[in-house]
């Protein structure tokens, strides 16, 4: 069992990914020992520990960062936690392509993570997950949109607005100061069909849609 506490003894450079969002993700997800997971935008590689604490040592977390200083804190807080032989960072841009397959679960938590999509569908399996987090909810809905496009199923998006009590005798109310909204966490899934066959059908609805538009200018052209 992981001890939350570890978070408050792990450095902290760039910005986290928290565990009220984290929990969200393996939930959600039917995140399971065993699984084989990719992080992309490590950070300071908080959520890396997350999962890989999930996922043990009979599954994998490979996480992406292609900024060095990002991951070295990442790699430094994945020893102090124990998990280095589930967890490893990989100094590569994302962007450029996936080597790793047969994924369960891809986490994006980076700007343009639309972009990564059309390698996120190839490298997971039927049925696997990726998951993106969102600052405003205009670039889900952009996220979610190229999902689409590329294949995948929209699941559900989501934020996790915690809302800490204060419980006294004397009175309870809300604690005065906390942390709200963080990011939306949007989820899509890889459906059962394969890949080509979803190609071909967008490749087939893109010539029908080109068919009919060729047929209307015909039709102008003769009145």
């Amino acid at each position: 069992m992981l001890d939350s506490n570890i978070f408050k003894k792990l450095a902290r450079g760039p910005q986290v990914v928290l565990i009220k969002d984290a929990a969200f993700v393996s939930a959600f997800t039917g995140l399971n020992p065993g699984d084989k997971v990719i992080d992309a935008g490590a950070g300071s590689g908080w959520l890396t520990v997350y999962l890989a604490s999930i996922v043990g040592k009979e599954g994998s977390v490979t996480a992406y960062e292609r900024r060095t200083e990002f991951a070295e804190i990442a790699s430094k807080n994945i020893v102090k936690a124990g998990f280095e032989s589930v967890a490893k960072v990989k100094v590569a841009d994302i962007f450029l392509g996936i080597e790793e397959t047969d994924l369960d679960l891809i986490t994006l938590d980076l700007a343009g993570s639309p972009a990564v999509l059309k390698f996120a569908i190839n490298s997971l399996k039927p049925k696997g997950y990726v998951v993106g987090f969102c600052p405003n909810i205009e670039q889900a809905k952009d996220f979610v949109i190229a999902g689409e496009e590329v294949g995948f199923t929209h699941i559900k998006t989501v934020e996790c607005d915690e809302r800490e009590w204060l419980i006294r005798p004397q009175g309870c109310r809300p604690v005065t100061m906390g942390l709200r909204h963080t990011s939306f966490l949007t989820f899509l899934r890889k459906p059962k069909e394969k890949l080509p066959e979803i190609k071909d059908n967008l490749e087939n609805q893109q010539s029908e849609k080109t068919e009919t538009i060729s047929q209307s200018n015909e039709t102008d052209l003769i009145k």
